[in-house]
């Protein structure tokens, strides 16, 4: 393997180990916040007892995430050396803004939440715990501002310098709030939620299925699965506009997304099939006619282009830049002020970069398989989060939920499933926006530094080697943690009813709970 195909997986396999624990700090934070704010309303000293013990949980939870997430921003001058000469006056501002503004913020007030309780007021410790969330979504704010700029960059212009070419950056709010960072932050900050959600329904549900903390449980899984509920339910929404998105800005993504070779019109949504990308087919097993471009243009004759004539379109692009160039490099001969040289110069080095970054070939795309397999198993999985959540309510509804074992097994055996759709999801974004490390500007291939393979295989090596253990010891912790249980006496719980009975009932109920 040469340095580029290493330092890709050096890249993906930390990003991925990372990732595993970012949704849950995003999601979990909220919970915990929401459940001290009930305790302050209530005075229900079991929603206390909730936060507590989830903030723990929540504390081991983020203290692995920091200590995987670190290295990545140092691979970006290991690895990334050319990429980071290109975009880093402006990719590295969000990522300093994230620790100034987000890290200190969350791990501050997580350290008042926890050790600071019956020290300072309960309105305090109640404060304490919005910060807390509120530190964990500035933080992925400012992350996925950066990402969503390599995605469909804005409010910048190409310079040369003596290092070569730079992106500086022009419009700091257009660079922020550029075509997809909204609807990427929501989506990704949602998957957190049902993420914890799923976490605290598991948990609870464990608890109950082993007779133990039982009134603990119940309400822990009551507050989990509405909450849950509303996530679920409005990640469809999400996921719906995102996709759009994606339409409009990054049409060769949709096209592997959806694993389409030609140009469709009344494209149809394929839901299942096998991708052949040597032979640049896909053998599709269950179509719905005209879905594809209802969802991605809310048109059903709008055509979806495909990978062969989107390769296609982008290397006319290409040609037509460089035919650009020797005009631009005369009329530069020929410029009489100042500020008619540096208008040509921007347009003559955007010229250079895009005959060069849009001459791409079909051997320069990734593995299509890949990005349809994962995009699809995410999608499968949002609408199975949303079943189970609806099955949940009604089994609220008629005061079965505690007492349904199978219903208790289903979430304890679902807590992974979030954290899985939303690895799909960052696969399928980040392998589907190749070849280009930024969209249409930089080739993931010359962003790479010039440094042996030797060097990065080692360092992979040692990354995955530390990473490993660091997962083993955290699902060691959070098992143990769990398996322990909130510090809270049991003795008052052991007669609560565990089978079902007509008498036993909940909030949404008619009747009384039977004591």
């Amino acid at each position: 393997m040469d340095a580029l195909t290493l330092a890709r997986w050096q890249f993906g396999a930390t990003a991925f180990f990372h990732f595993i624990y970012v949704p849950l700090t995003l999601g979990l934070g909220w919970l915990i916040a929401i459940m001290k704010y009930k305790y302050l309303k209530t005075g229900n000293k079991t929603y206390d007892d909730l936060a507590m013990f989830f903030m723990k949980l929540f504390a081991i939870n983020f203290a692995v995430g920091v200590a995987t997430g670190l290295t990545m921003e140092f691979e970006f001058g290991t690895n990334w050396s050319e990429y980071s000469k290109l975009v880093g006056d402006i990719f590295g501002a969000p990522l300093a803004l994230e620790g100034l503004t987000a890290f200190f913020l969350e791990s501050t007030f997580m350290g008042i939440f926890l050790f600071g309780k019956g020290r300072v007021s309960e309105k305090v410790h109640t404060f304490s715990a919005f910060m807390v969330a509120i530190g964990g979504t500035l933080s992925a704010l400012w992350i996925l501002i950066a990402n969503s700029w390599q995605q469909t960059p804005e409010g910048y212009k190409l310079v040369e310098t003596p290092q070569g070419i730079k992106a500086v950056l022009t419009d700091f709010l257009a660079a922020v709030w550029n075509h997809t960072s909204a609807i990427r932050f929501l989506h990704t900050v949602d998957g957190g939620l049902i993420t914890a959600g799923f976490f605290v329904m598991g948990v609870s549900a464990f608890f109950l299925l082993k007779r133990r903390h039982v009134n603990f449980a119940k309400l822990g899984l009551k507050v989990g699965l509405i909450f849950t509920a509303i996530a679920a339910t409005v990640q469809v929404i999400f996921g719906d506009i995102h996709g759009w998105l994606v339409a409009e800005h990054q049409p060769l993504k949709l096209a592997m997304f959806e694993g389409k070779f030609k140009t469709e019109k009344c494209a149809s949504l394929d839901l299942f099939g096998i991708i052949d990308q040597e032979k640049h087919e896909s053998k599709m097993l269950l179509k719905i006619p005209c879905l594809l471009s209802i969802l991605s243009y809310h048109d059903p004759n709008a055509p979806v282009k495909g990978v062969d004539d989107l390769i296609k379109e982008y290397q006319q692009k290409a040609k037509y830049y460089a035919s650009l160039i020797p005009v631009l490099e005369q009329k530069l001969k020929e410029a009489k002020t100042p500020e008619e040289m540096e208008k040509i110069k921007e347009q003559l080095i955007m010229a250079k970069v895009k005959a060069h970054s849009l001459n791409i070939s079909y051997e320069d795309l990734p593995s299509i398989p890949l990005v349809f397999t994962t995009f699809h198993l995410m999608v499968y999985l949002g609408f199975f989060f949303v079943v189970v959540v609806l099955v949940g309510l009604w089994k609220l509804k008629r005061g079965t939920l505690y007492s349904s074992k199978g219903f208790l097994w289903l979430l304890v055996l679902s807590i992974p499933l979030p954290f899985l759709a939303n690895e799909l999801g960052w696969i399928s974004t980040e392998v589907g926006r190749q070849p280009w490390i930024v969209y249409e500007i930089l080739k993931t291939a010359d962003g790479v530094s010039p440094v042996p393979a030797t060097n990065v295989a080692i360092s992979l090596t040692v990354f995955t080697i530390i990473y490993t253990i660091l997962f083993i010891i955290y699902i060691y912790t959070m098992t143990r943690a769990i398996a322990k249980g909130p510090n809270i006496p049991e003795e008052k719980e052991i007669n609560a009813p565990t089978e079902p009975n007509p008498s036993f009932t909940t909030a949404f109920s008619s009747n009384r709970e039977v004591k």
